[in-house]
Protein backbone atom coordinates (compact mmCIF):
# COMPACT_ATOMS: atom_id res chain seq x y z
CA UNK A 1 0.00 0.00 0.00
CA UNK A 2 1.17 3.24 -0.78
CA UNK A 3 1.96 5.69 2.04
CA UNK A 4 -0.44 7.85 1.41
CA UNK A 5 -3.47 9.24 2.91
CA UNK A 6 -6.20 10.91 1.14
CA UNK A 7 -6.72 14.19 3.07
CA UNK A 8 -9.73 16.80 2.40
CA UNK A 9 -6.97 19.06 1.54
CA UNK A 10 -6.34 17.04 -1.21
CA UNK A 11 -9.49 16.02 -1.84
CA UNK A 12 -10.16 19.21 -2.60
CA UNK A 13 -6.97 20.13 -4.65
CA UNK A 14 -8.33 16.66 -6.78
CA UNK A 15 -11.39 18.48 -8.10
CA UNK A 16 -10.61 22.07 -7.83
CA UNK A 17 -9.36 21.57 -10.18
CA UNK A 18 -4.57 23.26 -11.85
CA UNK A 19 -1.05 25.05 -12.54
CA UNK A 20 0.66 27.57 -11.44
CA UNK A 21 0.43 30.27 -13.88
CA UNK A 22 3.71 32.30 -14.66
CA UNK A 23 2.42 36.01 -13.67
CA UNK A 24 -0.64 35.25 -11.64
CA UNK A 25 0.39 37.05 -8.90
CA UNK A 26 0.81 40.06 -10.65
CA UNK A 27 -2.24 39.50 -12.92
CA UNK A 28 -4.71 38.94 -9.92
CA UNK A 29 -5.39 42.37 -8.68
CA UNK A 30 -6.08 43.58 -12.52
CA UNK A 31 -9.47 44.28 -13.17
CA UNK A 32 -10.54 44.13 -17.72
CA UNK A 33 -10.22 47.73 -18.19
CA UNK A 34 -12.35 47.11 -21.69
CA UNK A 35 -15.93 48.26 -21.52
CA UNK A 36 -16.78 46.14 -24.92
CA UNK A 37 -17.68 42.78 -23.96
CA UNK A 38 -18.49 43.59 -19.84
CA UNK A 39 -18.12 41.45 -17.64
CA UNK A 40 -21.88 40.60 -17.38
CA UNK A 41 -21.81 39.81 -21.23
CA UNK A 42 -19.45 37.29 -20.92
CA UNK A 43 -21.09 35.62 -18.45
CA UNK A 44 -23.97 35.56 -19.89
CA UNK A 45 -22.34 33.78 -22.51
CA UNK A 46 -20.82 31.25 -20.58
CA UNK A 47 -24.24 30.16 -18.92
CA UNK A 48 -25.89 30.54 -21.58
CA UNK A 49 -23.68 27.66 -23.44
CA UNK A 50 -24.01 25.45 -20.55
CA UNK A 51 -27.60 25.84 -19.91
CA UNK A 52 -28.12 24.08 -23.42
CA UNK A 53 -25.45 21.48 -23.16
CA UNK A 54 -26.41 17.96 -21.22
CA UNK A 55 -22.85 16.35 -21.56
CA UNK A 56 -19.21 17.51 -21.56
CA UNK A 57 -16.53 15.02 -22.30
CA UNK A 58 -12.71 16.42 -22.23
CA UNK A 59 -9.38 15.33 -22.02
CA UNK A 60 -7.47 17.71 -19.19
CA UNK A 61 -4.06 18.42 -18.24
CA UNK A 62 -4.10 19.35 -14.61
CA UNK A 63 -1.14 20.86 -12.25
CA UNK A 64 -1.49 21.75 -9.16
CA UNK A 65 0.96 24.15 -7.28
CA UNK A 66 1.82 24.76 -3.59
CA UNK A 67 2.79 27.80 -2.84
CA UNK A 68 4.90 27.05 -0.01
CA UNK A 69 6.97 24.44 -1.67
CA UNK A 70 6.91 25.92 -4.68
CA UNK A 71 6.15 22.66 -6.27
CA UNK A 72 4.42 22.02 -9.21
CA UNK A 73 2.24 18.56 -9.96
CA UNK A 74 1.02 18.02 -13.22
CA UNK A 75 -1.04 15.00 -14.48
CA UNK A 76 -3.63 13.79 -17.71
CA UNK A 77 -7.29 12.23 -18.08
CA UNK A 78 -10.37 12.32 -18.91
CA UNK A 79 -13.34 14.35 -17.31
CA UNK A 80 -16.78 13.45 -18.06
CA UNK A 81 -20.06 15.67 -17.24
CA UNK A 82 -23.29 15.09 -17.26
CA UNK A 83 -25.81 17.80 -16.03
CA UNK A 84 -26.88 18.32 -13.06
CA UNK A 85 -24.47 17.31 -10.72
CA UNK A 86 -22.44 14.22 -12.06
CA UNK A 87 -18.78 14.11 -12.89
CA UNK A 88 -15.65 11.86 -13.61
CA UNK A 89 -12.35 12.04 -13.35
CA UNK A 90 -10.33 9.39 -14.52
CA UNK A 91 -6.32 10.06 -14.66
CA UNK A 92 -4.02 8.39 -17.12
CA UNK A 93 -0.24 7.49 -17.83
CA UNK A 94 -0.19 4.84 -15.15
CA UNK A 95 -2.24 6.47 -12.31
CA UNK A 96 -5.39 4.91 -12.10
CA UNK A 97 -7.09 7.42 -9.96
CA UNK A 98 -10.51 8.47 -10.15
CA UNK A 99 -12.46 10.78 -9.35
CA UNK A 100 -16.71 10.53 -9.37
CA UNK A 101 -19.47 12.59 -8.02
CA UNK A 102 -23.48 10.93 -8.97
CA UNK A 103 -24.39 14.14 -7.64
CA UNK A 104 -25.23 13.10 -4.31
CA UNK A 105 -21.72 11.50 -3.16
CA UNK A 106 -18.27 12.10 -3.99
CA UNK A 107 -16.02 9.14 -4.47
CA UNK A 108 -12.11 9.49 -4.53
CA UNK A 109 -9.90 6.19 -5.29
CA UNK A 110 -6.47 6.24 -5.58
CA UNK A 111 -4.60 3.06 -6.25
CA UNK A 112 -2.12 1.02 -4.78
CA UNK A 113 1.26 -0.40 -5.67
CA UNK A 114 1.34 -3.04 -7.80
CA UNK A 115 -0.91 -5.91 -6.39
CA UNK A 116 -2.85 -3.96 -3.91
CA UNK A 117 -6.05 -2.97 -4.02
CA UNK A 118 -5.58 0.78 -2.70
CA UNK A 119 -7.71 3.02 -0.66
CA UNK A 120 -10.89 5.23 -1.07
CA UNK A 121 -12.83 7.60 0.08
CA UNK A 122 -16.68 8.95 0.07
CA UNK A 123 -18.01 11.62 1.91
CA UNK A 124 -21.49 13.93 0.68
CA UNK A 125 -21.19 15.89 -2.10
CA UNK A 126 -22.10 19.25 0.03
CA UNK A 127 -20.24 18.10 2.65
CA UNK A 128 -17.26 19.22 0.99
CA UNK A 129 -17.84 22.32 -0.51
CA UNK A 130 -16.51 20.77 -3.93
CA UNK A 131 -19.42 21.34 -6.70
CA UNK A 132 -18.93 25.36 -6.22
CA UNK A 133 -16.16 25.59 -7.68
CA UNK A 134 -16.87 23.76 -10.75
CA UNK A 135 -20.86 24.04 -10.50
CA UNK A 136 -20.90 26.30 -13.79
CA UNK A 137 -19.92 23.34 -15.59
CA UNK A 138 -21.96 20.24 -13.64
CA UNK A 139 -25.42 23.00 -13.51
CA UNK A 140 -25.28 23.19 -9.70
CA UNK A 141 -24.84 27.47 -9.73
CA UNK A 142 -25.65 30.29 -11.65
CA UNK A 143 -22.42 32.83 -12.18
CA UNK A 144 -25.14 35.14 -11.94
CA UNK A 145 -26.69 34.26 -8.69
CA UNK A 146 -23.71 32.67 -7.00
CA UNK A 147 -20.83 34.39 -8.00
CA UNK A 148 -19.61 38.35 -8.33
CA UNK A 149 -17.44 38.61 -11.26
CA UNK A 150 -14.94 40.90 -13.62
CA UNK A 151 -13.12 40.58 -16.22
CA UNK A 152 -9.37 40.75 -16.27
CA UNK A 153 -6.26 41.35 -18.58
CA UNK A 154 -6.07 38.82 -20.80
CA UNK A 155 -3.07 39.62 -21.92
CA UNK A 156 -1.54 39.28 -18.61
CA UNK A 157 -2.77 36.07 -18.34
CA UNK A 158 -1.39 34.82 -21.88
CA UNK A 159 -4.92 34.17 -22.99
CA UNK A 160 -6.60 35.27 -26.25
CA UNK A 161 -9.88 35.30 -24.94
CA UNK A 162 -11.87 36.91 -21.99
CA UNK A 163 -10.42 35.88 -18.11
CA UNK A 164 -13.60 35.77 -16.52
CA UNK A 165 -12.64 36.12 -12.50
CA UNK A 166 -15.37 34.75 -9.86
CA UNK A 167 -15.76 35.28 -6.27
CA UNK A 168 -18.27 32.76 -4.38
CA UNK A 169 -20.92 35.12 -2.80
CA UNK A 170 -21.42 32.38 -0.19
CA UNK A 171 -17.70 31.96 2.05
CA UNK A 172 -16.66 28.21 0.34
CA UNK A 173 -13.83 26.38 2.44
CA UNK A 174 -12.03 24.43 -0.57
CA UNK A 175 -11.73 27.98 -2.59
CA UNK A 176 -11.04 31.48 -2.37
CA UNK A 177 -11.70 32.43 -6.13
CA UNK A 178 -12.12 31.03 -9.84
CA UNK A 179 -10.33 32.30 -12.90
CA UNK A 180 -12.46 31.31 -16.37
CA UNK A 181 -10.88 31.25 -19.60
CA UNK A 182 -13.45 31.89 -21.91
CA UNK A 183 -13.16 31.46 -25.96
CA UNK A 184 -14.04 34.87 -27.73
CA UNK A 185 -14.49 33.33 -30.86
CA UNK A 186 -18.54 33.79 -32.21
CA UNK A 187 -18.35 30.45 -33.46
CA UNK A 188 -18.00 28.73 -30.00
CA UNK A 189 -18.83 31.96 -27.62
CA UNK A 190 -18.95 30.95 -23.95
CA UNK A 191 -16.82 28.36 -23.87
CA UNK A 192 -14.80 27.68 -21.33
CA UNK A 193 -11.33 26.37 -22.01
CA UNK A 194 -9.64 26.71 -19.08
CA UNK A 195 -10.08 26.83 -15.41
CA UNK A 196 -7.74 28.21 -12.55
CA UNK A 197 -8.78 27.52 -8.98
CA UNK A 198 -7.05 29.77 -6.16
CA UNK A 199 -7.55 28.67 -2.66
CA UNK A 200 -7.51 30.54 0.36
CA UNK A 201 -3.78 29.79 0.85
CA UNK A 202 -2.65 30.86 -2.78
CA UNK A 203 -2.37 27.32 -4.11
CA UNK A 204 -3.42 27.29 -7.30
CA UNK A 205 -5.35 24.63 -9.31
CA UNK A 206 -5.59 24.71 -13.08
CA UNK A 207 -7.23 22.13 -15.82
CA UNK A 208 -6.60 23.29 -19.52
CA UNK A 209 -9.28 21.24 -21.63
CA UNK A 210 -8.82 20.17 -25.13
CA UNK A 211 -10.48 17.64 -27.64
CA UNK A 212 -13.73 18.94 -25.92
CA UNK A 213 -16.91 17.13 -27.10
CA UNK A 214 -20.70 18.30 -26.22
CA UNK A 215 -24.08 16.58 -25.63
CA UNK A 216 -22.56 13.00 -25.93
CA UNK A 217 -24.84 10.05 -24.88
CA UNK A 218 -23.23 9.03 -21.52
CA UNK A 219 -24.60 6.11 -19.08
CA UNK A 220 -25.68 7.27 -16.06
CA UNK A 221 -23.54 3.47 -14.64
CA UNK A 222 -20.12 5.86 -15.82
CA UNK A 223 -20.95 8.07 -12.47
CA UNK A 224 -21.39 4.70 -10.51
CA UNK A 225 -17.96 3.50 -8.79
CA UNK A 226 -16.98 0.41 -6.84
CA UNK A 227 -13.67 0.20 -5.49
CA UNK A 228 -11.65 -2.79 -6.37
CA UNK A 229 -12.34 -5.54 -3.95
CA UNK A 230 -10.07 -5.36 -0.93
CA UNK A 231 -9.61 -1.65 -1.07
CA UNK A 232 -9.57 -0.15 2.14
CA UNK A 233 -11.74 2.86 2.98
CA UNK A 234 -10.32 5.67 4.79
Amino acid sequence: MKNTTIHRSALSAALVIAAALPGVAQAQTSAETRTAPSAAHVAAQVQTFYDQTRTVQTAFAQSHYDRVYRRTTTSRGVLTISRPGKLRFDYLGGDGKVVVSNGRTLTVYEPGDEGEAGQYMRAPVASEGIPSALGFLTGDARLDSDFSFRLMDAARFNWDGHVLELRPRAAQAAYHRVFLYVDANPASAGVVRRVIIQDHDGNLNRFAFSRMRFNRDVSASRFEFRPPSGARAI
